[in-house]
């Protein structure tokens, strides 16, 4: 499947253009302290590399690019869903401050010369985004295991997660926001609150 992922990329850049695929890992098991201050890396691969030249810690290995900020718990909120939406929204901000330098050069490419003195037109792609299941549903606004449907990929319902007999329709960027935005224009909190539940979704921009 990775090898489809380049062909269709491929399939939408300039003759002359290669894709620099990137892995993303957020890993939060590897939590650290800065002060008063907490975050965990996001660490990125180059999946153009031989598997064992990506996942080696020598040259061209994984390198850390950034860190998301930890919010520090308060106890009079941790349970109000304003405080977890300011979480998402504080990881969402965070993320999208990492990737602005890689969303220019995705919409035109990148010339870049190699130590062969030979330039190339590189379109960087994020390919894989690998995270934990938390991440998960912080990255598509889902509401977590106990939501009606709490599986960050697809539509299926909590009841019927262990039974594989079906195949229920994939949750997509473009449906959660005809979501949102259709929830945004109710006239009351409460009905907003209820079609979001509805989709298991939390009201983060």
């Amino acid at each position: 499947w990775t090898a489809n992922a380049f062909w269709d990329a491929q399939l939408h850049l300039p003759p002359d253009a290669k894709p620099l695929v990137f892995i993303l890992y957020a890993d939060k098991a590897k939590l650290s302290s800065f002060g008063t201050k907490k975050g965990y890396p996001i660490v990125v691969q180059i999946a153009n590399l031989p598997v064992e030249i990506h996942n080696g810690m020598g040259v061209g290995g994984g390198r850390v690019v950034g860190w998301l900020p930890i919010v520090k718990e308060d106890p009079k909120h941790s349970k109000k869903k304003s405080f977890v939406n300011f979480k998402n929204t504080v990881w969402h901000k965070s993320f999208l401050k990492l990737l602005e330098a890689v969303i220019v050069h995705s919409k035109s490419g990148y010339w870049f010369e190699c130590w062969d003195y030979i330039q190339h037109l590189l379109w960087p792609l994020i390919l894989i985004l690998s995270t934990n299941y938390e991440e998960q549903c912080v990255m598509s606004l889902v509401r977590g295991l106990k939501g009606k449907f709490p599986c960050p990929v697809c539509l299926v319902p909590q009841e019927q997660q262990s039974v594989l007999l079906y195949a229920h329709p994939l949750r997509t960027s473009t449906q959660s926001l005809d979501i949102l935005n259709a929830a945004r224009s109710t006239s009351t909190e409460k009905e907003k609150e209820k079609q979001l539940k509805a989709y298991s979704l939390c009201d983060v921009e």
